[in-house]
């Protein structure tokens, strides 16, 4: 029985693109999803290809070099583009892993600006850089890192067009440059965005930032 298996891991990096245009070449950074297909033949015994588990030990070396990573500075890896990525992925897994058939890496986030408004809420996502100056120099959010931002604005009488300068003055940025994000925390980050939309809009609610999908912060102005 000869079965493919796909195992997914979600990394957050930072990188700049210096053959892309302006804002690629700008420090940012996206949340990945790199997902790993290996192929073979079941043990008829134990009726699966491999252990996911076994997917995931050889990969965590490979994985810990990317993930809260500027990618421009690893080893070896000198196209940080989605295919760049996967490609270097493969070479420097395959050889602990030779059922490997390939690996697909993609960007969660939009990267550009498709906001999507759904009655009192407009919701949209950014793609930037940041570290953490403050915390310990150990801690992998000291380092430069990135990840695909998603904020939902929540409140009265909010459009599109209001929130597209906030958007554009974050994509596509190192955000520790931005005067205000200096230590930009997602909690620094929502009041940052309620204090520039708040004189706006009266009936602002809620601003809420996710770095990641599992991971979120809510600020209601107080």
């Amino acid at each position: 029985m000869r079965v493919e298996l796909v195992k997914t891991f979600q990394f957050e990096a930072a990188h700049a693109n210096p053959t892309g245009s302006d804002a690629q070449q700008r420090t940012h950074g996206h949340s990945y999803r790199a997902s790993l297909h290996v192929d073979g033949e079941c043990d008829e015994q134990l009726g699966w290809l491999i252990d996911y588990a076994d997917i995931s030990d050889a990969f965590a070396p490979f994985y810990d070099q990317l993930d809260h990573r500027d990618l421009n500075k690893v080893e070896r890896l000198y196209d940080t583009s989605t295919e760049g990525i996967g490609d270097w992925i493969a070479i420097q897994l395959r050889p602990e892993l030779p059922i490997l058939k390939g690996v697909d890496v993609e960007i969660i986030g939009d990267c550009v600006f498709a906001p999507k408004s759904n009655h009192d809420t407009v919701t949209f996502t950014f793609e930037a850089a940041h570290f953490l100056p403050h915390l310990p120099e150990t801690h992998k959010c000291r380092r430069l890192h990135g990840h695909s931002f998603r904020v939902e604005i929540t409140g009265e009488d909010i459009t599109t067009e209001s929130v597209q300068a906030i958007y554009e003055a974050l994509d596509h940025r190192n955000l520790n440059e931005i005067p205000g994000l200096e230590n930009p925390t997602s909690e620094v980050v929502s009041g940052w965005i309620w204090d520039r939309l708040s004189p706006a809009i009266a009936g602002l609610d809620a601003v809420t930032v996710a770095e990641t999908c599992t991971a979120k912060c809510i600020f209601r102005g107080e």
